[in-house]
Parts: C-alpha cells; structure tokens; sequence
C-alpha cells in the first residue's frame, strides 16, 4: 500500500511554494502593470495625434483644448477608455497645443495650460494677412488703398483667455464706395464685393466691423443697433455733438485709432489723414431706413444713405494669438 504525504513533507512544500510566490507574484504583477502603463501611453499617444491633427488641419494653435472639442471636430471617438485604470477619461480633460502645434496632456509630464496675452483696445498689431504670420513695423505700409504685404492693425473687445482676437486695419483698402448703389440696405451689395476682391489674397476671412462692436469698444452702454430710433454719438463722449465736431484736436482722441487716414481728420482729432477718405462703412444696416451705419472723419458713430459714396471699406480679421 502506497504511503501519503508526511506532515513535515506537507509542511515543507508550502514553505516552498510560499517563498516561490514570493518571488513570482511580484515580476507577474509588475509585468501586468508595465503593460497597463504601455497601454495607457497608447491612449495618449492617440489622442495627442489627434490634437496635433487638429491643430495642423484648423491652424489653431498655442491653445488649450478639451478632449470634447476633439470629438466635436471627428478628430476622436467617444468613449476615451484609459486603460490603466479602466475608466473613461473626461471630455473635460485639457490638451494644451504649443505654438508650433505639438501637443501634450495637461497634468502629465509637466504639461500646463497656455494662457494667452488679454490685448487692449487699440493696441497696434503688425501682420501680413498673406502669409498669415506677424511683420516688423519697420516694414509695414499703411497707406489708404494698401491691400497687401505688411500692414498696422489695431485689436479690438479682447477677452481674458481667448486664443484668438480680431483687429480692424489702419487704413481703407476702398477709399469711398456705396454701401449699395441701389438705396437697399438690406443687401450689402458693392462694398460685399470690394471687400472680396480687396482681401483674395488673404489668409484670414475679412469682414466690416459692427456698430455694436464700434459700441462697446467706445463704452457706449446701452447702444443696440437693432433696436429703432438708435441715436448716432461722438465716440469720445457717447452723446451727439450739436457742431458736428465730435474730436475737435489732432492726436485728442481717445479712439483715434478707430479713424485713422480718414477725411480732415487731422484737424478733428485722428492720427493721420488722408483727403480721399471721408470714413468707413460699418456692416450694419439702420433700423427701418434705408440708411447704414459708418465711422464718420470727425470720430462719431452715424448713418447715411446707403447709397452714398462718401465711405470707403475698413476690414477686420481674427487672427490666433499664436501667429502674433
């Protein structure tokens, strides 16, 4: 008859098999982690592809972005699963993208938001909407009637952490055109055209600025050109000017900025002049009228005919502060 196992033998081979796992379970265990921690950076590498991808594609970089926005853009399939720890990562989670569009994970690997400088009013910007990248002032020309190569632009109703800012340029790239030549001014029609024409070389989309951006850069509360019956104003005190002299002293004005190479202006308070150019149209139609609103040589906000000739074409750009 065959003998079983001893109570020492026992004993002795679940000491060995006791030191054995001792030995074995540790290498297993850290093999098994280094493989979730493998995966993990595949996940992250995955999604930093598609930060980058979406940053080469909408050229929007040195930003911060969220992994949302990344599947808004179809750049990234919901769920993001993280495989170290099995959880769905958060469409909150940060992606920070440099300026050269590299990207890295806020929170790992020293990775920080990008914060971006808050630009003032009127504070001068040199850029080439050609190339789309920022120019000397030594280079710059900002004659009325420039449209290319190197030019002065003045920002505009910046916001705390934007990524981009618009800014409107120094000069009319159209010295006086109208607005629509038919009276209609639910059609902007010729200075639509002029615009395209002017800015097809550009880069950046142009646009003509608003009356209600015109209104909030020069601290006009209450101002809604959409409402009926909205006054016109001088843009440095916000009310009408019986002698329609609304910026009376050359370089007095605080906004002289916003019409600078425009009629007379050097008497009126602007920068500089030029005798071609009488101000700027606005986008923006007058409530019930066949009237627009425009940027008028002696610095007021007010409307004319839109069919009149006196105003000439003043384009705005967003430019990401990024390429500036």
């Amino acid at each position: 008859m065959k003998k079983g196992f001893t109570l020492l033998e026992m004993l002795a081979v679940i000491v060995v098999i006791s030191i054995l796992s001792l030995i074995i379970l540790p290498n297993i265990t850290g093999q098994l982690a280094d493989k979730k921690e493998e995966i993990s950076k595949v996940s992250q590498k995955i999604i930093l592809s598609a930060a980058e991808l979406y940053a080469n594609e909408t050229g929007n970089t040195y930003q911060t972005i969220t992994i949302n926005d990344l599947v808004e853009a179809g750049k990234l399939e919901q769920p993001i699963i993280d495989q170290k720890t099995g959880k769905e990562i958060s469409l909150t989670k940060e992606i920070s993208i440099d300026a050269s569009g590299n990207a890295c994970i806020v929170g790992i690997d020293g990775c920080d938001r990008i914060t971006y400088k808050q630009y003032k009013n009127g504070e001068i910007v040199y850029f080439n909407p050609e190339t789309g990248k920022k120019c000397a002032s030594s280079e710059a020309v900002n004659t009325t009637g420039t449209k290319i190569g190197c030019m002065k632009w003045y920002a505009f109703n910046d916001r705390e952490g934007n990524a981009t800012v618009n800014v409107i340029l120094d000069h009319n790239t159209t010295t006086r055109i109208a607005w629509n030549s038919t009276g209609n001014n639910s059609e902007m029609k010729e200075v639509a055209d002029a615009l395209k024409k002017d800015t097809r070389t550009w880069k950046n989309t142009a646009r003509l600025i608003t009356a209600n951006e015109i209104a909030k850069i020069t601290e006009k509360t209450g101002f809604d050109a959409s409402k009926k019956n909205q006054d016109w104003f001088c843009l440095d005190t916000n009310q009408p000017d019986t002698t329609s002299y609304c910026a009376k002293a050359q370089g007095k004005s605080k906004y002289a900025w916003l019409f600078d190479y425009t009629k007379e202006c050097t008497s009126y308070g602007c920068n500089v002049s030029d005798s071609s150019t009488w101000g700027y149209w606005t986008s923006t139609q007058y409530v019930n009228s066949i009237h627009v609103w425009f940027v008028a040589r002696n610095g007021r906000l007010d409307v004319n005919s839109a069919s009149s000739t006196g105003h000439g074409v003043r384009p705005v750009i967003t430019i990401s502060k990024s390429n500036i």
